[in-house]
C-alpha cells in the first residue's frame, strides 16, 4: 500500500511539473541564470561572478537556506524548491530562463517542457568519483521501471558536463549514459576556490590527520571507533580530527567519544577549510580526495575501505579506480597506521589523471562558454 501511494504522489508530481511548465511555454525566453543549489560550498564565488552580467535566481533545497539568504547581497532572487509555492516559482523560472546550472540530481527537470533556446548544464557536487552513482548505483537497480525511467529523463534534460578530467568525464558517460560531445572540459568551478586559498595555510605545531568519511546508509560507527583506536597509537606530534557526513550518528557512542583525544567537529564546519590545513586525509569512497590532492600535491592521502565488500555489493565503487590511487588500499587499522608513518608517496599521476583542467582559471572559462551561449541565442 505504501508503494503505491508513493507511486502515485511521484506521478502527480510529475504531473504538477509538466502543467506548470507547458504554462510558460509559450513566453519569450529570458537571459537569465536559474542556479539549482543543493550542496555547500560548490558555488564559491561562481554565482556572485555571474551575478555581475546576469540576472541569478537561486533555487534551494531546505538544507540551503542560511547561504542562498548570504547570496542576496548579490542581487539574486530565491526560491525553496522543498515549498510548494518555492517549487512553483522554481519550475516557471527554469522553463522560462536560458542557462539552468545544477548541483545535483533534481527530479523536478525531467518533466520540464525544455526549448531550443535553453541550455542546462550540470555542475556535480564532487570533482572525481570513487563510488557508483546515478546508472551504476546497485541501488538504481532494483528501483521500479518507472523510477529508472525518471532518472533518465532527468539525465538526459543536461546538455553539458562541467568537469576537470577525461577520468570524470567517463564517469558520467557511463553513469548517465550521455555523450562524450556533452563533455565540458572546463575544470571544476569550485576548484579555482581552493587553489587560490591553499597558500593561506597556518603553520602548525602539531601534523594533522583529517577522518573525513563519506556518507553511508547504515551506521559508520566502525570508522569512528577505529579513528580513536588510531590516536592511541599516534604519537603527541599528531593531532587527529574527525568530521562525519551530517546524517552520521555520533551519539551511539558517545561515551567513547567524549572519553577520546580526538577533536570531533560539527557538520557545519567547511570541508574545504580543514582541506587547506591538513598533512594527512584519511578518507573511504568520498571525492574530497580529489580536493585534497589539487591543494596538498606534496600530502599524504590514505583510503581507508574496512567495508569495501558490502561497499561494493550495496553502492558499487568505479571500475578500475584503483588502478588511478596514489597508494594502496587499506582494510585494517594496522594497514591504516603503517601509511600514517610511510612517507612515500607521490600524487602527481593521481593529479593529472583526476585534476587535469583544474587550474585555477575554470570559473572564467565556464562563464565564457555560457556567453557564448546567451549571445548565440539572442
Amino acid at each position: 500500500m505504501k508503494t503505491y501511494l508513493v507511486s502515485q504522489l511521484k506521478k502527480a508530481y510529475s504531473l504538477h511539473v509538466k502543467m506548470l511548465s507547458k504554462r510558460t511555454a509559450n513566453k519569450k525566453i529570458k537571459q537569465q541564470v536559474v542556479y539549482l543549489l543543493s550542496f555547500p560550498n560548490n558555488n564559491h564565488g561562481l554565482i556572485e561572478a555571474l551575478s555581475e552580467t546576469y540576472q541569478v535566481i537561486v533555487c534551494y533545497t531546505d538544507n540551503m537556506k542560511e547561504e542562498a539568504e548570504s547570496l542576496k547581497k548579490f542581487g539574486t532572487l530565491n526560491n525553496n524548491v522543498d515549498t510548494f509555492s518555492g517549487l512553483t516559482k522554481t519550475v516557471k523560472a527554469v522553463s522560462e530562463s536560458q542557462i539552468v546550472l545544477a548541483d545535483n540530481y533534481f527530479a523536478f527537470l525531467g518533466d520540464i517542457v525544455k526549448r531550443k533556446e535553453q541550455c542546462f548544464f550540470q555542475l556535480w557536487h564532487a570533482t572525481g568519483a570513487i563510488k557508483q552513482f546515478g546508472l551504476e548505483d546497485k541501488k538504481s537497480a532494483l528501483r521500479p521501471k518507472s523510477d529508472q525511467e525518471r532518472f533518465k529523463r532527468v539525465y538526459q534534460s543536461f546538455d553539458y558536463f562541467v568537469v576537470g578530467s577525461k577520468a570524470m568525464g567517463d564517469v558520467f558517460i557511463r553513469s548517465y549514459e550521455v555523450r562524450e560531445s556533452q563533455m565540458c572540459y572546463l575544470g571544476f568551478p569550485r576548484t579555482d576556490y581552493l587553489l587560490k586559498n591553499k597558500e593561506t595555510q597556518k603553520v602548525k605545531i602539531k601534523k594533522i590527520i583529517l577522518y573525513l568519511p563519506t556518507y553511508r546508509e547504515k551506521s559508520n560507527q566502525q570508522g569512528l571507533l577505529d579513528m580513536v583506536k588510531l590516536k592511541e597509537h599516534l604519537g603527541d606530534d599528531y593531532e587527529l580530527l574527525v568530521k562525519t557526513h551530517p546524517h552520521a550518528k555520533l551519539m551511539e557512542n558517545k561515551g567513547v567519544i567524549d572519553e577520546s583525544n580526538i577533536t570531533w567537529l560539527k557538520e557545519t564546519d567547511s570541508a574545504d577549510e580543514l582541506l587547506l590545513q591538513t598533512d594527512i586525509l584519511i578518507t573511504d569512497y568520498s571525492s574530497v580526495a580529489f580536493d585534497y590532492g589539487l591543494i596538498n600535491p606534496l600530502g599524504k592521502l590514505i583510503f581507508y575501505w574496512y567495508d569495501e565488500s558490502d561497499y561494493r555489493k550495496e553502492t558499487g565503487i568505479q571500475t578500475g579506480v584503483e588502478k588511478t590511487l596514489p597508494n594502496s588500499i587499506c582494510h585494517t587499522l594496522e594497514e591504516v597506521l603503517a601509511e600514517v608513518k610511510n612517507n612515500d608517496q607521490d600524487l602527481s599521476t593521481f593529479n593529472r589523471t583526476w585534476n587535469t583542467y583544474n587550474d585555477g582559471n575554470a570559473t572564467s572559462r565556464l562563464l565564457d562558454v555560457i556567453a557564448e551561449k546567451m549571445d548565440g541565442n539572442k
